[in-house]
């Protein structure tokens, strides 16, 4: 078992074991297309930064190297920074680990070749494009309850990955402007609030660490692009 503060690389449960599978389906499933136009290329249009000015990003290989320094994202973790390598004595083998620190002062172990499979890098321009695509999207909200919506709801947030973060943003933000509108009082659910308000923490974090943005800003990028569909 980990110390306090940490996540241990182990499944602990079938349920968590589960539950990272549909995981992986679910990014499997929406992995973002390579962007065609090759390396060092940008065709974006202007309005897609966080920010005027044009700063951006620096973009990171396809490939996590996952050497001290590197930051990377942990699914429903977020955005971590890599701090050690190191090799250790696992159950009577020699592993090589690496450790994270992630926000509110988390720190993970886990060994590299784990790793790789659950880390990726943090968005490319071309995902930021999408991102904003599919913020701004005004796809028909699904009419069914909250208790048929929530696993895939969870899936998406547990998963990390910034297509489907932006779709329960989206989604989350466009419901509770319907029920404002409609002057009754009601709410969302507390647990779908709750998955709501995590996404949209997750995928302003990654935005802002991946262009110099404070998450206010990068908040504030994300409301203005809810926005232009309200």
């Amino acid at each position: 078992m980990g110390q306090p503060g940490q996540v241990d690389g182990a499944f602990e449960s079938v349920v968590e074991l589960e539950e990272y599978v549909a995981t992986q389906a679910y990014a499997a499933a929406r992995a973002f297309p390579r962007d065609e136009l090759g390396p060092g290329t940008r065709a974006e249009p202007d309005d897609c930064h966080p920010t005027p000015g044009g700063r951006r990003g620096d973009g990171y290989p396809e490939r996590v190297r996952l050497a001290v320094g590197d930051v990377v994202v942990y699914g429903a973790h977020g955005v971590g920074h890599v701090v050690a390598r190191e090799r250790r004595v696992v159950l009577g083998d020699v592993q090589e680990i690496l450790v994270l620190e992630l926000a509110d002062g988390l720190s993970v172990t886990l060994p590299v070749e784990r790793a790789r499979g659950l880390l990726r890098p943090l968005l490319s321009e071309a995902d930021l494009r999408r991102v904003q695509e599919t913020l701004r999207g005004d796809q028909t909200l699904s009419e069914g309850g909250w208790l048929k919506r929530r696993k895939d709801t969870q899936v998406k947030v547990t998963g990390g990955d910034p297509l489907g973060l932006a779709e329960v943003v989206r989604d989350g933000a466009r419901r509770e402007r319907r029920l404002i509108a409609k002057g009754t009082g009601s709410q969302l659910s507390p647990s779908e609030r709750g998955l709501y308000i995590r996404a949209r923490k997750l995928l302003s974090g990654e935005i802002g660490l991946a262009h110099g943005l404070e998450p206010a800003e990068a908040d504030a990028w994300i409301e203005e692009q809810l926005a232009a569909t309200a």
